[in-house]
């Protein structure tokens, strides 16, 4: 099952460079690598039968083929004169002249694809095609997969290769469900499974392996969460003691004073690192509730004890900003703070990295280039890994090797509903930041049609000495479109907002760059900001009030609540439109009034699970191998909790995995381990 890709027969250099494109690296990814959808192609149907504007199967044999080569700028074209008991139809295909030599005449193939009409005759238009007595019909017969691809990589390969896989090695499958779970709740065997995800005869049979395959995971995730929890009560490190007094002059540095909440949350994040044990904690807190603050004084704390910390984030606009935001609590309190990104000199770079060695630098924040192999730390006790969702499984799991004994804080302004959060945290101590300070209030969220007044409130607001920013989203598929209609928009607004500077932030700017950038947006060189989703974690700048984001079907909720949250940084008050055009659906219109709606992110949390299911909010925290559409809507839920009680009863009896049952556990969990180290804190 882990045999690497390029040892699979059939797979050459080239196709194995597509295949790692989508993330398939080995036997296992290539059986795991589900569909995103299928085609009902079970009907067949009659030529006879056949009404324009339609797609249908067929089984015909052509009966005259012939070839036009391209003549004055007309494309190449291939048509057969397709015949069944019923009559006859035309097919053409379009620049594919070689597909003559794949179609003979008087031989039977089926036939899929859509009938148009043309100079009054009805026609097939470029249809997929296959012999009729073929072995592999079900790539274009039955109820057919699709999935994700990459440029070159067709349907019609990625099918026959796992088709042929799948047979090929049926026999040799590791199976991670005992006999009495699978009998228990009526899940098929791993083979079974397996086919009917990818080949199944009906409809009936996609539920039920997509259930075995949610318990699967989630199973195997809690096995190795249950043998976690005792390891760590195996390894002791030195215990520390923070006094009352050293804690409230850290506290006393502040220009403000905690929450309740906040105050719980350090309370608790102070004693996992007193702990003589190993500790990992999920920080949980709405955008804008005073997270930071509360690792910041965590991390002060450590350094005043001769300890490092080490702050992970995932860009590098968050790495200054935290940068900023740390030397500013840290006033007067004689704490080294260094940064290190992909954009710092080498030169700089080894500077920084024999401090850190020699214990001259007490936190150091950075981005994924803390993972450098030449980073070595002297001491490091405390570890901030911030938006975890936005970093692979890998580089979170080499930061914590970096401190085998240190305690992990995973921060997440993404919240997420209790009931997934004690499925998917069971591992992991839970802190809750629920309070806002005081001094910041809720902005007023509306979905407007009409831009110009929105454009005329900017410049009102621009005016009393305010900010804001304009955001544009992604189109799905479309790598460019985000950055081409910001950067042309920006050219629009620059002109539309004279005599006020517009600024423009995106992902391709060089560091520097977006350093210069937000550095003139805080003090208020910029007055506007356009941008895109680059600003939706973290970004602080308190005189920016107003924010509009364009085509906000486009985000997910959570998302819009974090763009949301930047203009939650002060007392002022605040506004966010989302403008959206008048033909918008009343479901995407429905999503978008839950923001408008509510500001409270786990009430919205809750929302987006009973509209989109548990898929959209597990997205890139899953372990292993599920894509988002095998998970649907909340009754998964439930399937989940089965899933945790059955691998707690598994770990009761047989800890270790001895017993002959739970072999299969024990292999497939070799290599599940680094998977799941996101929950397991290293």
């Amino acid at each position: 099952m882990d045999t690497p890709i390029r040892f699979v027969k059939g797979i050459g250099p080239r196709k194995e460079k597509l295949l790692k494109k989508i993330g398939i690296f080995s036997l296992k990814d290539l059986l795991y690598y589900f569909p995103r959808k299928y085609q009902d192609r079970r009907e067949l149907s009659l030529i006879g039968e056949v009404k324009e504007g339609r797609f249908y199967l067929v089984k015909a044999e052509p009966i005259s083929l012939q070839a036009r080569k391209p003549f004055r700028g007309r494309k190449a074209l291939l048509e057969a004169l397709l015949r069944d008991s019923s009559g006859t139809i035309l097919s053409v295909w379009f620049n594919q002249p070689y597909l003559k030599d794949y179609l003979k005449k008087n031989q039977f193939y089926y036939f899929y694809g859509r009938v148009q009409r043309y100079k009054g005759r009805l026609q097939f238009i470029s249809p997929e095609f296959e012999e009729a007595d073929f072995v592999e019909n079900f790539k274009i017969k039955g109820i057919v997969p699709f999935y994700r691809l990459t440029q070159n990589l067709t349907q019609k390969n990625l099918r026959s290769l796992i088709f042929t896989c799948l047979d090929k090695y049926r026999g040799k499958l590791l199976e991670p469900l005992p006999f009495e779970i699978r009998k228990r709740f009526g899940f098929p065997n791993i083979y079974q499974a397996l086919k009917n995800i990818h080949f199944p005869p009906d409809f009936e049979e996609i539920k039920q392996a997509r259930r075995r395959f949610i318990f699967e995971e989630f199973f195997l995730l809690q096995i190795l969460i249950y043998r976690r929890k005792a390891e760590v009560r195996l390894k002791k490190r030195e215990p520390l003691n923070f006094s009352p007094s050293q804690i409230e002059r850290i506290k006393k540095n502040l220009e403000f004073t905690l929450t309740e909440d906040q105050e719980k949350a350090l309370g608790e994040i102070i004693s996992d690192i007193g702990s003589p044990y190993r500790t990992s904690r999920l920080l949980q807190g709405d955008t804008g509730c005073g997270k930071t603050v509360v690792v910041a004084l965590a991390s002060f704390l450590t350094a005043k004890n001769g300890f490092q910390s080490a702050f992970m984030v995932p860009t590098e606009v968050l790495a200054f900003q935290h940068r900023e935001n740390l030397k500013k609590l840290a006033k007067g309190l004689n704490i080294r703070i260094e940064l290190i990104s992909s954009a710092t000199p080498s030169k700089k770079k080894k500077e920084v990295f024999k401090k850190v060695s020699e214990g001259r630098v007490d936190i150091i924040v950075g981005t994924h280039a803390l993972l450098n192999e030449d980073l070595k730390f002297k001491n490091l006790r405390f570890i901030v890994i911030d938006e975890q969702h936005r970093f692979g499984v890998g580089q979170r799991v080499l930061l914590a090797k970096k401190g085998q004994t240190s305690s992990i804080v995973i921060m997440s302004a993404t919240p997420i509903p209790r009931s997934l959060a004690l499925t998917l945290y069971s591992d992991l101590e839970v802190s809750l930041i629920k309070s806002y300070p005081r001094q910041r209030k809720p902005p007023l969220t509306q979905i407007i049609e009409e831009r110009d007044k929105v454009y005329q409130f900017i410049r009102e607001k621009v005016k009393e000495g305010q900010q804001a920013y304009i955001i544009y989203a992604l189109v799905e598929g479309e790598e460019d479109s985000e950055l081409e209609s910001a950067v042309k928009m920006y050219e629009k607004l620059t002109e539309e907002f004279k005599p006020f500077k517009v600024g423009l932030l995106h992902g391709r700017l060089s560091s520097s760059q977006k350093e210069k950038v937000l550095r003139d947006f805080r003090k208020g060189k910029i007055k506007i900001l356009v941008s895109t989703s680059v600003v939706e974690v973290g970004v602080d700048v308190p005189q920016a009030t107003v924010m509009v984001v364009e085509n906000p079907e486009r985000f997910g909720l959570a998302q819009l609540h974090q763009l949301r949250g930047r203009v939650m940084r002060s007392s002022q008050a605040s506004y966010f439109f989302m403008v959206v055009n008048k033909d918008l659906p009343y479901s995407a219109r429905r999503r978008l009034e839950v923001i408008a709606q509510n500001c409270d992110g786990f009430k919205i949390a809750e929302e987006d699970l009973k509209l989109r299911g548990p898929g959209d909010i597990l997205g890139t925290l899953q372990s292993g191998y599920l894509p988002k559409s095998i998970l649907q809507p909340q009754q998964d839920l439930e399937l989940l909790h089965k899933a945790r009680y059955s691998a707690f009863q598994i770990i009761r009896k047989d800890p270790f995995l001895q017993r002959r049952e739970n072999q299969g556990i024990r292999e497939f969990l070799k290599e599940k381990q680094d998977r799941c180290m996101l929950w397991l804190g290293g």
